[in-house]
């Protein structure tokens, strides 16, 4: 037999607020069915929505390393060429 969870036992186990979890649904993110005008979601289908979102997640998290290697400050840069109180600011 299938493990459907409602919406509530969801955004628990995401621990996001169940407006959320209609969100996702609504947008196709994550598939539901409407049983007895409730609103359940397979546990399978819950494990590959949060499979995805990982991964989504993980390559972000990349892409902000390699940002932050980006900003390195300079002598040339225009922050560090200002007068007054960020003159102390100097390399």
């Amino acid at each position: 037999m299938k493990s459907l969870l409602s919406v509530k036992q969801v955004a628990f186990i995401l621990k996001v607020h169940p407006l959320t979890i209609r969100r996702y649904i609504k947008e196709k993110k994550l598939k539901a069915v409407k049983l007895g005008g409730n609103i359940r979601i397979d546990e399978k289908d819950l494990e590959t929505f949060h499979h995805e979102v990982e991964e989504q997640t993980s390559e972000k998290s990349q892409l902000k390393t390699f940002r932050k290697a980006d900003n390195q400050f300079t002598p040339d840069d225009p922050f560090l060429q200002l007068q007054g109180r960020a003159a102390s600011l100097r390399l």
